[in-house]
């Protein structure tokens, strides 16, 4: 059996530990592991129109208050006192004495900017926004609700005549039921 000389040990512990740093530099086991990848952030759209200096939808990472509005788009007059946070999907109509009313955008904004559109509180334009629905079935699901109250659960729906359980699951991606009855279309007024 050959014995290897010192030199000879020397070179294949040089080798061995050359083989471990190629092989700890390809599995990356000096580097710490990266940071989770942050959740995604839900945007609030909130619409205002009117007499306001920048008229628009804006999108905020929290709930905007009606000041913030005001002093973001340039509001007339003096901006209103703080009040509940505006949820997403919010209009906000501004006239120019300074008030303003308070109400839903259109079925058509809020699926462009990927929000659903509430069952109960939709017009027939709003509701034929949505795909595969046509004015008939639209006024069918109005007539629907007017009879029978409010939809208390999505599926709900397929009481209606002309929706069955294919055209429901194309729907709920873009339908939803808000259970806060303060939220109504065209709003109310808030501010003297």
């Amino acid at each position: 059996m050959p014995l290897f000389s010192r030199r000879h040990q020397g070179v294949i512990l040089l080798l061995g530990a050359a083989l471990l740093l190629l092989y700890a530099w390809r599995a990356h086991f000096w580097r710490p592991f990266p940071p989770p990848a942050p959740a995604p952030q839900t945007l609030i759209f909130v619409e205002v129109a009117g007499a306001v200096a920048r008229p628009g939808v804006y999108s905020f990472t929290a709930p905007p208050t009606l000041p913030q509005l005001w002093q973001l788009t340039g509001g007339p007059g003096n901006p209103p006192a703080p009040g509940p946070n505006l949820p997403s999907g919010t209009k906000v109509e501004v006239d120019k004495d300074g008030k303003y009313r308070l109400g839903l955008m259109s079925g058509t904004q809020l699926l462009t900017l990927g929000l659903a559109i509430d069952l109960n509180r939709a017009s027939q334009e709003d509701l034929e926004a949505l795909p595969g629905i046509g004015p008939a079935l639209a006024l069918r699901i109005i007539a629907y609700r007017t009879a029978q109250g409010p939809f208390q659960k999505i599926e709900d729906l397929e009481q209606v005549s002309g929706i069955g359980t294919k055209k429901l699951a194309q729907l709920k991606p873009y339908i939803e039921i808000h259970p806060q009855p303060g939220r109504q279309k065209g709003g109310s007024q808030v501010r003297p």
